[in-house]
């Protein structure tokens, strides 16, 4: 309800959140990605655990987004560094401060309302080593740079990228822009390895090359959707929504499988205050005790790390165990 009545403050006063308006420091999307604002948006670091970025880039200030992007946009670099080494994400352009068309209309149609962001495809030289891409090279069907360096399109470690933004758990994302051969050569990479179909199948619908813009063969393009909360202030998708509905029942599966969990280590530890109460001190040392003492889970009952970080630590909108609002 304190958003609510804020941000009401905020659309009366023609988006003057500069001029003192106060929220409670969440981000807000609102309208369009293509003809929308951004309240309270967060500026993603220079650099970062996984990923940096161009002084190209740094000198437009194209450098804030929601609190979700963000969020994703760290976390999936941060896990990169265990699967790529020696180099780093290359993040390029997402949106203005205030978003609209302040600082990116000259760059981009899109970017206005904090959900969009540009990343470089990892790369390797003429020389067939890894490095940090220093600008956006155009690449062909074969994943060649034009230019006439050498460079060409990292695939393997390019579609390990678009693995983690497809299963990220920190937002859903709607849209990575890409050339369309590229998207091939990624796809074709992943049947190699023997990836399973149904992420194969989810990186098909997500990977997109757009019929109304660039078409994407220099950097990829990354969309996520809007928040539940962001949706009651006016955030709009545009496009198909299949994928927030997988997400979500996602989700609800994960939350089912906490909710069960909980039920039985609680009704398991009520059964046993008893004993516990009742049990000679000369009993066996609790080292041994705990060695010896059978499980009663199994393996499908243990959830995942970073599953059960990502419902503690994201935003209330999706689900936060340290205080609703």
């Amino acid at each position: 309800m304190v958003r609510r009545v804020v941000f009401a403050a905020v659309v009366v006063l023609a988006g003057c959140a500069e001029l003192g308006v106060i929220t409670d420091g969440k981000s807000i999307s609102v309208g369009k990605p293509s003809h929308g604002y951004l309240v309270d948006a967060k500026r993603l670091p220079d650099s970062g655990e996984g990923f940096t970025t161009r002084e190209v880039w740094l000198q437009r200030n194209n450098r804030f987004a929601t609190d979700e992007l963000l969020e994703l946009v760290t976390g999936v670099a941060r896990r990169m560094t265990t699967q790529v080494k020696g180099v780093k994400l290359v993040v390029a352009d997402l949106s203005s401060k205030g978003g609209g068309g302040n600082g990116s209309s000259a760059f981009h149609r899109s970017h206005q309302s904090g959900r969009d962001a540009d990343l470089l495809y990892y790369m390797r030289d003429s020389a067939d080593k890894p490095f940090e891409p220093d600008a956006m090279h155009v690449f062909d069907n074969a994943g060649v740079a034009k230019d006439g360096t050498g460079i060409t399109i990292d695939v393997p470690r390019t579609w390990l990228l678009v693995k983690e933004l497809v299963v990220a758990p920190e937002a859903p994302v709607q849209f990575i822009f890409m050339y369309e051969p590229i998207a091939v050569l990624l796809l074709d990479h992943a049947k190699k390895i023997g990836e399973s179909e149904a992420l194969i199948a989810r990186a098909r619908k997500t990977l997109r090359q757009p019929g109304d813009s660039a078409r994407h063969d220099d950097h990829m393009h990354v969309r996520v959707y809007c928040s539940r909360a962001d949706r009651s202030y006016g955030c709009v998708d545009i496009g198909p929504m299949e994928l927030l509905a997988e997400h979500e029942a996602e989700r609800s599966q994960l939350l089912d499988k906490i909710g069960a969990v909980v039920m039985r280590e609680s009704a398991r530890a009520a059964a046993q205050a008893p004993q516990v109460a009742a049990a000679p001190q000369a009993a066996s040392p609790p080292a041994a005790r705990l060695a010896s003492a059978p499980s009663t889970s199994s393996a499908s009952d243990t959830l995942a790390p970073a599953a059960m970080h990502s419902l503690l630590v994201t935003r209330p909108d999706r689900i936060d165990l340290r205080g609703w609002r």
